[in-house]
Formats: structure tokens, C-alpha cells, sequence
């Protein structure tokens, strides 16, 4: 774990691209800045930022529940790959933690991640090794291991890079 400043995320995301996965998390508790930081990195990489749960929602809004479980993993993907130049960076991911839609949002960033450089942020903290989401007990509490993908924890007065392997 190490306390970085804004050019060492830079970095880190840089060097991500060379990767298995190229995906980097933010992963702060709302209001941490994650979006603050999300925004500079954009700026800084000439990335384009949106609002996943935004574009997400909006596709699913017509479809069955049945429906969206069965389509919510490509239309996200689909959304990406829309927004995609050389690489993106996520923001307000919370719908991939729905219940109904049956996803694993950790596998879902990694696997989008291994041909695009993906930013993502990630509503929840990293605790003892776990990305989580959620309070424990409620039907979206998510946790799982992570690995192979550098974590940025986000809270207002640092930023801490976190590599688990």
C-alpha cells in the first residue's frame, strides 16, 4: 500500500495497459471524491467519462425483469464499446450490483478490461483483500477477492494504490 499523489495515479494507470487486465478501480465511500479524481484522470488521458448506471438504466427501462437479467451484461457492454476511444473511464457503476441482473461486477470490469483500458469507479471499500459494496446483509451487499488489478482507495484527504496479486 502506498500513499500516492495525482501523477503517481497517472502512472499507475499507465502502466496498467500492459496488463492482463487493463483495468484500474477508485473505490471510495460516496462523497470520498471518486468522481472528482475520475474527472482529472479523464482530462489528463483524454478520456471519455460516463455515467454507467445512467446509459445502463435507460437501455433496460423497457425490457422484462426476465429480460434485463438476460441482457444487462452485453448492453453494458455494448455501452462501452459505444463510448470507447482509447479507453474510458466509468463512473456511478452502481447498477451492475442490482440483484435482479444477476451480475458479478468485479468479473464483469475485469473481463471488459482485457482488450480497453478501463478507469472505473467503485462505490464501496477495499477491506482485508475484499472489494466491497453494500452494507453486509442487504441483497446487494457484494464482496469479493481481488486480484491482478490495482485498486486506488479514495478517501478525502488520500489516495492509496493497493496491488493484490
Amino acid at each position: 500500500m502506498t500513499t500516492l499523489d495525482p501523477q503517481q495515479v497517472l502512472d499507475a494507470i499507465r502502466a496498467s495497459r500492459g496488463g492482463y487486465h487493463k483495468l484500474t478501480l477508485l473505490a471510495g465511500t460516496s462523497g470520498s471524491g471518486k468522481t472528482r479524481l475520475l474527472t482529472q484522470i479523464a482530462t489528463q488521458l483524454d478520456l471519455p467519462i460516463i455515467n454507467l448506471s445512467l446509459h445502463l438504466s435507460q437501455r433496460l427501462l423497457p425490457l422484462t425483469r426476465r429480460q434485463r437479467a438476460l441482457k444487462a451484461e452485453q448492453t453494458a457492454m455494448d455501452i462501452i464499446d459505444e463510448h470507447l476511444q482509447s479507453g474510458l473511464c466509468l463512473d456511478n457503476t452502481e447498477l451492475l450490483f442490482d440483484p435482479a441482473l444477476r451480475l458479478n461486477p468485479l468479473s464483469f470490469l475485469q473481463d471488459t478490461s482485457r482488450n480497453r483500458l478501463l478507469v472505473a469507479s467503485w462505490n464501496g471499500t477495499l477491506f482485508e483483500g475484499d472489494l466491497r459494496f453494500g452494507a453486509e446483509g442487504h441483497p446487494d451487499f457484494f464482496s469479493h477477492a481481488v486480484a491482478g488489478v490495482p485498486v486506488i482507495t479514495v478517501s478525502r484527504d488520500k489516495l492509496q494504490l493497493h496491488l493484490a496479486s
